[in-house]
């Protein structure tokens, strides 16, 4: 993998990305897909939609030069996820939460679109950790590594910017950790989201289910593909660690007690105080 292709991705990416926010934006508020947010103000959601478009031009160059399993692997994770995203934000209902949740709804005979995007996205990280793994211990692990993260960017999807933070900052975690190798993954996202944060911070917008699938699932896929099983042990127990807290208390609430996390949770955040368009961004 050469310079030009990581450059060319870059370029791709940021023409992708400031060609369809704008223009998704305005698709799901013309067709009223909105939920209320933490303050009861109503906000566009599913806007994790805009960010598909260039995670998969963004993939292009590399998939152009050679056809080969991991960018294929990414490209169906991606759109899969991003369609079950999109019909849980429009179709789901938003009193059934978390993977406990779903599953409780599948166990007593019904189906959530919850339900739906959880036997998809475990059909997914099977795949993938099947393909990437021999042991079948570390295969359960990667499986469930790949799940609780999509759910983890879910949990933080609660405050403007939050989930995008917390995705970012565990971006370097997991660059850190695998040692940088095969930062195509990330590339066309992180270039894309200098371009999406500002109508999030300004309360137009958020990530939806359709946004935390696709976060968490990038997220997923590079610690199946780069992280070695020792880390990837260690990740599995925090990621459930945390959704065990998450069960009993108020994320929110911790991150507000936590003076270092309330500064990171409140940055760069702001009110858009007439104009909710998009034409400015």
């Amino acid at each position: 993998m050469n310079m030009t292709e990581h450059i060319l991705s870059l370029v791709i990416s940021s023409i992708a990305a400031r060609y369809f926010i704008v223009r998704i934006y305005r698709l799901l508020a013309a067709n009223s897909i909105y939920t209320s947010n933490y303050s009861g103000r109503p906000v566009v959601t599913g806007m994790g939609l805009a960010l598909m478009f260039p995670c998969l031009l963004g993939t292009m160059p590399f998939l152009i030069h050679r056809i080969e399993f991991d960018y294929l692997g990414f490209v169906t994770a991606v759109v899969s996820l991003v369609v079950l995203g999109v019909i849980d934000d429009i179709l789901g209902d938003g009193k059934i939460r978390g993977i406990k949740g779903h599953l409780m709804v599948i166990l007593k005979g019904g189906l959530s679109t919850g339900g739906i995007k959880l036997i998809i996205a475990l059909f997914l990280s099977t795949l993938l950790s099947f393909y990437y793994h021999s042991y079948f211990v570390y295969r359960l692990v990667y499986t469930l590594i790949f799940l609780l993260f999509i759910n983890f960017i879910n949990l933080m999807d609660l405050r403007p910017g939050r989930a995008t933070k917390v995705f970012l900052i565990s971006v370097i975690i997991l660059l850190l950790t695998g040692r940088f190798n095969n930062l195509w993954i990330f590339t066309p996202v992180a270039t894309a989201i200098p371009f999406y944060i500002k109508g999030e911070m300004r309360e137009q917008y958020m990530l939806g289910d359709t946004g935390a699938n696709l976060l968490g699932g990038i997220l997923g896929y590079y610690t199946i593909k780069n992280i070695s099983p020792a880390p990837a042990f260690i990740m599995a127990f925090i990621l459930l660690a945390i959704h065990i807290v998450a069960e009993y208390y108020s994320i929110s609430k911790i991150i507000e007690s936590v003076p270092i996390l309330r500064q990171i949770d409140q940055l760069w955040r702001m009110k858009d105080d007439a104009d909710t368009g998009m034409d400015r961004v």
